[in-house]
């Protein structure tokens, strides 16, 4: 038998005793004979379950001494991550083998031949915390097991294979999605739809993709805002997380912002500034930047003070707030699934389309591992299609990108149409009328481009909607070939919904033509 590296292992049935009381290296104080720990971390509670695994005592005993000493010196949430691996090894021995004492070789080689291949990582990332729990010295893991556990094949999981397959579930958002969301999400709250806490979230989540555990961690000193020639700059320092060992808010990378979400994030952090400052706070900028909002936060205390909120409760309120938009997406004809793992890798298909660098993509997403980044400079190429007309008219009914309604010329009242909407896409020609407009103000939106995507716009039946969507087309295709794709792909939504138009004013001359003819 191959010589272990670390000395004399423990006698899988030496006897083992858990102590009465144990701290985790956070301070936090709970029991280890329970077999329920709720462990509070400085970002949330952490639930460890023991009572449901079904095997012998001495495993589980053994068990929740290997949880203790990692809990005793790591970060609490690696070491969860660590429990959930090994207790799927302990559930599965308990189908078969209630009375065992200790993981065996075959314990370990069964749970890996559960599995099919694409799934089988997950053994093999019990099997390395299998040979850390060994390595402690605490019972519970056979020698043999040490010893299979170290030489049985090893298998990877694959990542960012949503990126790279451009799921269209989990998969980074289209170009047409992104601008969807965006544009809903900015109607809503200029319509007082959306509360500026929430809309400053999904802003940060869209525009430079932090994990909820950093936007949860996130207080109102970590705004930075300072005053030059130009007017205000803002920088958001941003918890770093992932990092193997770190404390929490220990290391931070500082994101500039631009101004428009800078000054929605420095009007929120002044709101619970205030609010800190009203109910005795003794460091208003300690205050966390998006608090809690709901007793299912573990430090919510009914709302009288800003209270930190959980990595939870921030992914469910960016997934609550933009579904609510009802946005569709144009590959799926259905509601567009959102989350703030799709944001991230948004943020890094669009750096990666825009030439960022490797090393800048994982400074961007906060990635210590190359591999990671990596999916988004591989499907860079592919990524900017090729967008013509009859493509566009089959993406318009699904994109839902037109907003108004059609209407027939000599009956502006009853259309509650304002004016008339003249443009033209040749400077030979003068304008031409394209339709009415329902806005009873000034609008100061490119016309007639801005147009084809307002809710106010009713387009003519027989306006020159094809000419204006061959334009656009054309003007696509120039930024593109020189080499502005970022730019091009901007015209994206408009050239949909000019489609769309197109694609309803055909359907309604072949109904009044099937009419006449009929």
């Amino acid at each position: 038998m191959r010589k272990t590296p670390f000395g004399k292992m423990p006698d899988v049935e030496s006897p083992y005793e858990l102590p009465d009381q144990a701290e985790t290296r956070d301070g936090y104080v709970y029991r280890p004979g329970d077999d329920h720990w709720p462990i509070v971390t400085d970002i949330g509670r952490l639930n460890f379950h023991f009572g449901d695994l079904g095997v012998a005592h001495a495993l589980k005993t053994g068990f929740k001494g290997f949880v203790t000493a990692r809990l005793r010196s790591e970060n609490p949430r690696s070491v969860y991550s660590n429990y959930q691996l090994v207790r799927g090894l302990l559930l599965h021995i308990a189908t078969y083998d209630t009375d065992a004492v200790a993981i065996s070789s075959a314990h370990l080689m069964n749970y890996s031949a559960s599995f099919e291949e694409d799934q089988r990582y997950r053994a093999t990332e019990a099997n390395d915390i299998v040979r850390v729990w060994a390595r402690l010295g605490i019972p519970a893991v056979s020698r043999e097991a040490f010893v299979t556990a170290t030489d049985m094949p090893k298998s990877s999981r694959k990542r960012a294979l949503a990126v790279r397959m451009r799921c269209p579930i989990q998969g980074a958002y289209t170009n047409l999605e992104y601008d969807g969301l965006y544009k809903a999400l900015h109607a809503a709250f200029a319509a007082g739809e959306i509360a500026i806490d929430n809309y400053g979230l999904c802003l940060l989540s869209g525009a430079i993709g932090p994990r909820p555990v950093q936007i949860a961690g996130l207080t109102v000193g970590d705004l930075k805002v300072t005053m030059g020639p130009a007017g205000k700059t803002y920088v958001l320092a941003i918890p770093r997380a992932k990092q193997r060992g770190a404390r929490y808010r220990t290391q931070f990378t500082e994101r500039p912002l631009i101004e428009e979400i800078g000054m929605i994030i420095e009007a929120q952090s002044l709101l619970v500034r205030e609010k800190a400052r009203l109910c005795g706070m003794a460091d208003p900028n300690e205050a966390p930047l998006f608090p809690a909002v709901h007793v299912s936060s573990t430090f919510f205390d009914g709302g009288t003070t800003p209270a930190r909120p959980t990595p939870a409760s921030i992914a469910m309120r960016i997934i609550n707030v933009m579904e609510g938009l009802g946005v569709n997406s144009e590959r799926t004809g259905e509601a567009i699934n959102v989350n703030a793992t799709r944001a991230r890798r948004t943020v890094g298909t669009r750096a990666a389309q825009e030439g960022k660098s490797l090393d800048e993509i994982m400074v961007i997403l906060d990635h210590t591992s190359r591999t990671a980044a990596q999916s988004y400079i591989e499907v860079r190429s592919d990524l900017l299609q090729r967008l013509d007309k009859k493509l566009a008219i089959l993406l318009a009914p699904m994109a839902q990108r037109f907003a108004g309604t059609l209407a027939a010329r000599g009956n502006d009242v009853g259309q509650g149409i304002e004016r008339h909407i003249l443009g033209s896409v040749d400077e030979g020609e003068g304008p031409a009328a394209l339709g009415g407009c329902g806005k009873h103000g000034f609008c100061g939106l490119g016309k007639p481009i801005a147009c084809y995507t307002c809710r106010l716009f009713h387009p003519w039946l027989d306006g020159p909607h094809e000419e204006i969507l061959d334009w656009l087309l054309g003007r696509r295709r120039q930024m593109a070939e020189d080499g502005s794709m970022a730019v091009a792909v901007t015209l994206d939504d408009t050239i949909v919904a000019c489609a769309e138009v197109v694609r309803q004013c055909r359907a309604r001359a072949a109904s009044l033509e099937g009419d006449r003819n009929g």
